[in-house]
C-alpha cells in the first residue's frame, strides 16, 4: 500500500504525541515531582526514544522478512 509521506509524517507526530501526553500523565502520577516542566521533558524524552526504538524494530524485521 503506498501512502504520501505527508500522511505519514501527521501519524508520526500524532503518535508521538499521544505517547507524550501517555507518558506525561503516568510520571505525574507515579512521580511526586512539582515541576512540570520537567516532566514533559522527560516524557517527551521517553517518547521519542520509545517511537524511535519502534521504528527501528519494525524496520528491521521487515527488513528481515523481506530478506527470507
Amino acid at each position: 500500500m503506498f501512502t504520501s509521506p505527508g500522511v505519514m509524517q501527521l501519524v508520526d507526530s500524532l503518535i508521538r504525541i499521544v505517547m507524550t501526553i501517555a507518558f506525561f500523565y503516568t510520571f505525574k502520577a507515579f512521580l511526586d515531582v512539582q515541576n512540570d516542566l520537567l516532566l514533559a521533558f522527560g516524557s517527551v524524552l521517553c517518547s521519542f526514544l520509545v517511537f524511535r526504538g519502534c521504528v527501528f524494530i519494525f524496520n528491521k524485521w521487515v527488513a528481515k522478512k523481506s530478506r527470507s
